[in-house]
């Protein structure tokens, strides 16, 4: 079987985020994702949990928080868009 690419490793993993959005991790299978993480969260979101003490348990994981931004805001923020773009460029 050929290698995938960067693109398909990316859309398996969006598909698999979609597919499995309301599976519930174990702390051990957080613990073995191997993958670079971003996990950003709106300072008023009461939804997502603690964007650190998520990423705390993910080797290499990094937590960004958007301020003043809630669960459904925090995606179009300039601060999310920032960050997104600066943790991919740390692994081109």
């Amino acid at each position: 079987m050929p290698e995938l690419t960067e693109i398909q490793k990316d859309l398996q993993a969006l598909a698999a985020c979609i597919r499995g959005s309301r599976q519930t991790l174990t702390r051990e299978e957080v613990a073995a994702i191997r993958a670079p993480v971003l996990i950003a969260v709106g300072t008023k979101d009461v939804v997502a949990g603690s964007a650190q003490a998520l990423a705390a348990l993910i080797p290499g994981a990094q937590a960004l928080d958007i301020p003043n931004r809630d669960h459904m805001l925090a995606v179009g923020d300039k601060v999310y868009k920032a960050g997104v773009i600066d943790f991919l460029n740390q692994r081109a």
